[in-house]
């Protein structure tokens, strides 16, 4: 198996030095569709398994992309009696995870890698509030100044993970 792969690699260098683009199976890469690959390396790595392992499990394993973003809502109180002005924020956590239909990836019988198919299905997605409740003041003595509320959107990029026994494990990607 080793003689497999040190040729792949060979193969690999060579077609990069006259241009050609690397065979999917030497980067894992995931694209806005849910397709792309996760090599062999990475997924042993991610679930800190030697390739024996990962080669008998390779069929019980699922793929993941799970996007966490942060919605910034920001506003602003004033004391009537001092006029002192008091910032509030809150920040609203979304994490969204979607299920990526995927299959294992052999070149000769030798695992090397999983080829991701597309996201499967809907997904499932949680938001979570960190600090008070938007427009509120922190006491009755605070008032709400008009028109201070300002919202800020923070994308999150996906984070590709390789699931066993329902436990997610991050896979690296390039």
């Amino acid at each position: 198996m080793q003689m497999i792969m040190a040729v792949l690699a060979a193969l690999a260098a060579a077609g990069a030095s006259i241009g050609l683009a690397p065979p999917p199976w030497t980067t894992s890469q995931l694209h806005d569709d849910g397709t792309g690959f996760v090599t062999r390396a990475d997924a042993g790595a991610a679930l800190g398994w030697d390739d024996r392992t990962l080669q008998a499990n390779a069929a019980a394993l699922e793929f993941v992309a799970e996007t966490r973003s942060v919605t910034v809502i920001s506003w602003e109180c004033v004391h009537p009696g001092t006029s002192e002005v008091r910032a509030q924020r809150t920040d609203l956590v979304v994490t969204e995870t979607r299920a990526i239909a995927s299959a294992p990836s052999t070149l000769w019988r030798t695992l090397v890698g999983f080829r991701l198919e597309g996201f499967d299905g809907g997904g499932a997605s949680s938001a979570v509030p960190e600090g008070p409740a938007p427009r509120s003041c922190p006491d009755g003595a605070w008032n709400l100044v008009p028109e201070s509320m300002r919202t800020v959107e923070q994308p999150g990029e996906p984070v590709l993970a390789v699931v066993h026994g329902g436990v997610q494990h991050p896979v690296p990607v390039g």
